[in-house]
């Protein structure tokens, strides 16, 4: 039972972990979008600027797919913590 406790700690983590991804992405392009305002339009900085932004802005669509396979991961790591003991006789 020690192990699940722990596998449900680390969904706790990966969880808290997206959180603060999210929140900083967020607030990365918020302040990179206000100095794309600040800027000239066909300046270099504003160019770069802007292929930062579309850089980062991909980023995010990568979320949900890290979410999943790590939800998939922690089930399988619990499954297979109590296949051994269910195969030893033991109760589960």
């Amino acid at each position: 039972m020690k192990q699940k406790k722990g596998q449900i700690g680390t969904l706790q983590n990966l969880v808290i972990s997206l959180v603060v991804i999210g929140i900083v992405l967020g607030i990365g392009l918020l302040v990179l979008g206000e100095f794309k305002d600040q800027m000239d339009a066909g300046s270099e900085e504003a160019n770069a600027t802007n292929l930062t932004i579309y850089a980062i802005g991909k980023i995010p669509s990568w979320l949900s797919i890290i979410v999943i396979l790590a939800i998939v991961g922690i089930l399988l790591a619990i499954v297979f913590s109590v296949l051994p003991r269910a195969g030893a006789g033991g109760s589960i």
